[in-house]
Order: C-alpha cells, then structure tokens, then sequence
C-alpha cells in the first residue's frame, strides 16, 4: 500500500504567516542597504528591491511543494499561498517604511529636490509608505498569478 503524505492546514498557513514575515524583514533590510548605498537620482539599481518578493516568493512555494506536498497542488492554494504572503509581508514593510521615515529620521531624498509644499506632501512619510505599500500588494497580485501557474502540482 503506497501511502501519499500531504500537507495539513497548520502547515500551510504557518508557511503562509512565516514566509510573510520573512519577506518583510528582507525587504526592510533591503531598501535600508540600497537607499543608503544605491540611491543615486534616475537610478535603475535601486528597482532591484522590486523583484525581491517574486525570488522570495518563488523560493517558498518551491520550498513548500517539495517539502510538503506529495499529491495534487491545486493552481488556487498556490496563488492563495503566494499572494497572502506577499499581502503580509507588503503590510509589515509599509509600516517599517513609515517608522523609518517618520521616527527613526530618514530623509526622503525625492523631498531635497522638491521645492513647494504640494511635493513635500508628496513624500512625507504617510505617502511614501501608502505608495510602498500599494505598489508592492499590485506586485504580489501579479507575481502570484506567474508563480502559481508554475507551482501547481497534478496527479
């Protein structure tokens, strides 16, 4: 009698919250390295941090498909899997950003070339994190919907 292991839900949402969490910390610790080593005006290297939730995001359902599921996969538990973490990792950063900006003193280099109140506002601490945030949830929704075509697993 050949026995098919899968995963449990435990498993699944503990990946889920864990991955999320994960991702947060990467990229917090990302956008802090490559704003303050990288971040020349019109500068392309700093679009690095963008593609760092698709790697991070690709590396856990790999991660989980290998390690925990042995029978089908479905296309929807993967895009669910991906974009929760992603979601939570979004939030998580979103407030690093605001924290960074608003308390800790990192000056918004966007605000030193910007000369009316219209633009500080712009880049005051509130909007850099929404923006970080709504950019990096439409990224995850995005890079999802690609991982979870490769990550399915069928019978």
């Amino acid at each position: 009698m050949i026995i098919n292991p899968t995963y449990t839900g435990k498993q699944y949402w503990s990946t889920v919250i864990i991955s999320g969490l994960l991702l947060s910390v990467l990229l917090s610790l990302a956008y802090v390295i490559f704003y303050e080593r990288l971040y020349v005006e019109f500068s392309y290297l700093f679009s690095i941090i963008y593609l760092i939730p698709f790697v991070w995001l690709s590396i856990t359902l790999a991660f989980f498909k290998n390690k925990f599921v042995w029978s089908e996969f479905s296309y929807g538990k993967a895009f669910l899997m991906s974009f929760l973490s992603g979601i939570i990792g979004s939030v998580i950063f979103g407030g690093v950003i605001y924290i960074l900006y608003a308390y800790v003193g990192m000056e918004s280099r966007m605000g030193l070339y910007a000369n009316s109140r219209h633009m500080r506002e712009l880049f005051s601490p509130r909007a850099t994190a929404l923006s970080m945030l709504i950019i990096n949830v439409v990224l995850s929704l995005f890079y999802s919907i690609i991982i979870a075509i490769f990550a399915r697993k069928k019978d």
